[in-house]
């Protein structure tokens, strides 16, 4: 018996946030439009306060819009083992339900 060879059971698609890894497009664009609009509300030291929590909460918003929009679909796969034990895991490309398989780790090769 194979202790990491399996046959796939079952195939999800998934959606996942493919967010860059630091500040993308949306967090500077968020950033400069919430400073924008902070910058039109009060007088003196309230209106720098407002621009600078403008800026910080547009940043924040603009990441997470970016975040919303930017998505990937991942597969979460279900492997029946050879063993009878059952693993799941994601992977990048979607295999066939009965292909036999060899797991790697976090990954799977087709047999």
């Amino acid at each position: 018996m194979c202790a990491v060879c399996g046959v796939v059971e079952s195939v999800t698609p998934v959606e996942r946030s493919a967010k860059p890894d630091g500040p993308g497009v949306g967090a500077v664009a968020g950033g400069v439009l919430g400073a924008v609009l902070g910058n039109q509300v009060g007088h003196g030291n309230g209106r720098a306060a407002a621009t600078i929590l403008g800026a910080v909460g547009g940043g924040f918003a603009g990441n997470a819009i970016e975040g919303q929009v930017r998505k990937v679909t991942v597969y979460q796969v279900g492997v029946r083992m050879e063993d009878g034990s059952h693993r799941t895991m994601e992977i990048a490309q979607a295999p066939r339900v009965g292909s036999r398989v060899t797991v790697e780790g976090a990954n799977l090769r087709l047999q």
